[in-house]
């Protein structure tokens, strides 16, 4: 019998095996998630022996735009810890049985077993990049392409310095981040709340880092937020001035990162997923030396589903980003729209 349980009470009471087996399905991520945006998180779980055995945690987006059920929301992948192929049809079946109305969409790397149950259709795909950090720095140094490590030394000798640093700088960062969303990707950027959050999540108990790229003026060119999850170092946000990239701020900070995790023991760098239309930056991290592979990101939909009205985020998203828009303005529209990217 499928069990359903709110996902606090859930951490209070049950035992889920390997939920910090990546940072998407972490507590401390969903802690993040939940503080910023009120996301409703439950999960469901299959109980054997006294002992959760089959388990998913999905958030539930019910607005005016779309009915959603989502694993999970603000998420880069979440992989199921699902048993095995019937385990995934009774916990789909009692997903239907609840929200009969909505559609259900993953986003998955890693479970073989959703991908082949023949339960959902694929919705599309995404560039995910990986790098071992097990092998000495002079071998990962060694696997880098010569474009890479040439534009690391270029920073270098142009007076680029990267430190680790302090709160007073998060503004900083997230100023470069606004203005790189905004003038680059014509993209809302997060709110600035969730970068505190993330700060009192997780630097503040030493599993985050910010590390900023400084010239030889001492001005923040860019940066660089890594967060700590098991045995994996998580490259999550990266900003840096236009203005600047001839100093090659991105490649010297990324380089430092992987400095940095090898200094905490750490055995992986998780790069996070890249859209296929997105080849600069997938460029990027293969020159970095990062295995690529894909995700899935899966759907199902009911006959009568009516489909989102995300036309409206999308022109909401065109106004607040053109280049006349005051940045305080896009902070505002970020605070009201973010929420219904869910």
């Amino acid at each position: 019998m499928v069990k359903t349980i709110d996902l606090k009470q859930a951490l209070s009471c049950l035992d889920f095996p390997d939920l910090d087996r990546n940072l998407f399905s972490s507590p401390k991520w969903f802690d993040v998630i939940q503080k910023t945006y009120g996301t409703r998180f439950e999960v469901k779980y299959i109980e054997r022996q006294g002992r959760v055995d089959s388990y998913i945690v999905y958030s539930i987006v019910h607005n005016f735009l779309e009915w959603k059920i989502c694993m999970c929301s603000y998420c880069d992948y979440s992989d199921g810890f699902v048993k095995d192929v019937q385990d995934w049809k009774e916990l789909f079946d009692s997903l239907k049985r609840d929200y009969p109305k909505y559609r259900i969409a993953i986003r998955n790397l890693r479970d073989d077993l959703v991908r082949g149950c023949g339960l959902f259709h694929v919705l599309s795909k995404e560039r995910f990049h990986i790098l071992d950090l097990r092998p000495s720095l002079n071998e990962i140094w060694g696997r880098a392409h010569d474009s890479h490590k040439a534009a690391v030394n270029q920073a270098g000798r142009k007076g680029v310095v990267v430190k680790r640093c302090g709160k007073e700088d998060l503004k900083k960062f997230y100023h470069l981040h606004l203005n790189v969303r905004k003038n680059k990707y014509h993209i809302f950027p997060q709110p600035f709340k969730f970068f505190e959050n993330i700060w009192d999540v997780y630097m503040e108990s030493g599993q985050g880092f910010l590390l900023g790229a400084f010239d030889a003026q001492g001005d923040f060119i860019g940066g660089n937020i890594y967060l700590v999850c098991g045995n994996t170092f998580y490259y999550k946000f990266n900003t840096s001035k236009y203005q600047a990239l001839d100093l090659r701020p991105n490649n010297i900070l990324f380089w430092e990162g992987i400095k940095l995790g090898k200094e905490l023991g750490l055995s992986f760098l998780d790069l996070g997923s890249s859209g296929f239309e997105q080849t600069g930056l997938i460029r990027f991290k293969d020159h970095a030396g990062a295995k690529g592979m894909e995700i899935t990101h899966l759907g199902y939909h009911p006959a009568d589903y009516k489909f989102s009205q995300k036309r409206i985020l999308r022109v909401f998203t065109w106004l607040f980003t053109r280049p006349w828009v005051p940045d305080f303005m896009v902070r505002i529209g970020s605070k009201i729209i973010y929420p219904y990217l869910a």
